[in-house]
């Protein structure tokens, strides 16, 4: 593990790299004696204001996203289990399913490009209604769809709708909660990811094999309906416009218990002040105060179906290329990118060889193989998420209080190096397997949340990135995979897959010793983009 960052004690907070601050103060305590970790973003006093919510209003805002990315992502996976009763249903090849399936990616590649510029501009609630309402129909539509046209655009539509899902939620965590707390959000996210992924295809499958592929796009197009409702008349606006604060004397202390995290035994939590021994505590909401005189946004201004600000549009559809010459954002973007190409070789693995002999699997218990990365990757999102949390504050506390962004990566050594054995391994023992989930799940989290810690005042533009170069490398994927099969076989090619990911999986090591050297040379340009979209 790289040596931690030391930080003079002279020198001025002001002066750190973007993602560097002072997260506890070790030279200040509360009342009970406890140290105060800093909030970061530090909120305002506007109760308007997204990070000043309550913990219930939170919680009902981000499980309507964390529902939507659910279905999403079961939208993009199920198409592949139904392959074998597609093939005799709409006389299609598996040729053709393989191009609808780059189709598909296509449209997650450019999606977030076209959308995300919008969700900046006009608020976050115009681009979730228009993507579940795209959904909607496009669920209905592949359940009814009869030609191989069909089949293309349905997969390019629901590739349009499911894009700014990767980078809308992000922006949403970003709106909603502090530093210290995204990791377990983004990890929650994860999580939704891979039930998309691997668990409703298996109810999918089931479906399928007892009723014909066509009703499950029906139980995912009432899904999708329902969804829209939600979205339209419960979900709230998390875009923050911030008002005037005429009293800055005019203030309401919340009332939410802290949590304090004892020194002596960082890995056991108490949710009342420690008894004895120093400990962290984060002073959230019960040390936070409200200036009570701005009123709060009545229903109709919550549920607005947008929220303009004046800044330009143009800027934001090119912006996020312009991020890419920081090394935060490439690094997640290749270990992301690298994680869902496995993940997509594996998938169109099982839909090839697995429905013919010597397997003759039916497509339930084609579904049934994603139980395996299912679990793991729920492992990996507490692993690289609530632990990556925790970790953080324990190697803050080491740094004299301060926070590094690349701390979140002091912990992958274990789940890069099982992830690469099992992808090594035959690919049927490969979708069967935990570790490969952990693998992904872990990876992934750590190196998503360093970026949003990394750069807040470009989160979208981050994401935007990292999702199009991650479904651009996705793209060439299910037109390599059958001729690489018959020139080398299937095992040779996860063993060929499994030293590419050690490649990718080793970028971490020098993350981690140059990540903040890195930061810091580029202060400039990430402050020029903040401020004109683009570097100068």
């Amino acid at each position: 593990m790289a040596e931690l960052h030391d930080i003079s004690s002279f020198e001025d907070e002001m002066n750190q790299p973007p993602g560097t601050f002072k997260l506890i103060r070790e030279d200040e305590t509360d009342e009970n004696g406890q140290r105060i970790i800093v909030l970061d973003p530090i909120p305002s006093f506007d109760p308007n204001e997204p990070l000043n919510w309550s913990t219930m209003r939170k919680t009902v805002n981000f499980t309507i996203v964390l529902a939507m990315t659910l279905i999403i992502f079961t939208a993009i996976s199920i198409q592949a289990i139904f392959w074998q009763q597609m093939t005799i249903d709409m006389e299609v090849t598996y040729e053709e399913l393989n191009k609808a399936m780059s189709v598909n990616y296509v449209g997650l590649a450019t999606g977030c490009i076209f959308f995300i510029p919008f969700a900046k501009k006009y608020g976050r609630r115009p681009v979730y209604i228009v993507s579940t309402a795209l959904l909607l129909a496009t669920s209905f539509w592949s359940s009814k769809m009869v030609s191989l046209t069909e089949l293309y655009v349905t997969n390019l539509l629901q590739g349009l709708a499911g894009a700014t899902n990767e980078s809308i939620a992000a922006i949403t965590i970003a709106d909603l909660f502090f530093v210290h707390h995204r990791g377990s959000m983004n990890g929650l996210y994860l999580t939704c990811v891979m039930i998309g992924n691997f668990l409703t295809p298996m109810a999918a499958g089931a479906q399928a094999t007892k009723h014909g592929w066509r009703s499950s796009y029906q139980t995912m197009g009432i899904f999708n309906g329902i969804l829209f409702v939600i979205f339209l008349f419960i979900y709230e606006e998390t875009k923050y416009v911030p008002a005037f604060t005429s009293q800055a004397g005019a203030t309401l202390e919340e009332e939410d218990p802290a949590i304090s995290i004892r020194e002596d035994n960082l890995d056991k939590f108490d949710s009342a002040p420690a008894a004895k021994g120093p400990s962290i505590t984060e002073q959230a909401r019960s040390h936070h105060v409200l200036d009570i005189t701005i009123p709060q946004n009545s229903w109709r201004k919550r549920l607005a179906l947008v929220t303009p600000t004046p800044e330009p549009i143009w800027s934001s559809f090119y912006s996020p290329f312009c991020v890419l010459i920081f090394p935060a954002v490439v690094f997640a973007a290749l270990q992301y990118a690298a994680g869902v190409a496995w993940l997509t070789a594996t998938s169109s693995v099982l839909s090839l060889a697995f429905p013919e002999p010597p397997y003759l699997f039916s497509p339930a218990q084609i579904g049934y193989t994603s139980a395996g990365p299912l679990v793991g990757n729920i492992i990996g999102a507490v692993y690289g998420g609530f632990l990556g949390d925790r970790s953080i504050l324990y190697y803050a506390k080491r740094n004299k209080g301060y926070y590094e962004p690349e701390m979140r990566l002091y912990i992958l050594h274990l789940p890069a190096i099982f992830m690469t054995v099992k992808i090594c391994i035959r690919a049927e023992a490969l979708l069967m397997s935990a570790f490969f989930g952990f693998g992904l799940g872990s990876i992934s989290d750590a190196a998503l949340v360093s970026v949003m810690d990394s750069y807040r005042e470009i989160t979208g533009d981050a994401f935007t990135a990292m999702a199009f170069m991650r479904n651009a490398v996705s793209i060439g994927i299910p037109f390599a995979i059958s001729p690489w099969i018959q020139r080398n076989g299937i095992q040779n090619m996860f063993i060929a897959c499994g030293m590419m990911s050690l490649a990718v999986t080793g970028t971490i090591i020098p993350m981690i010793v140059w990540g903040k050297s890195a930061r810091r040379a580029l202060t400039g340009r990430y402050h020029d983009i903040v401020k004109h979209g683009h570097a100068v």
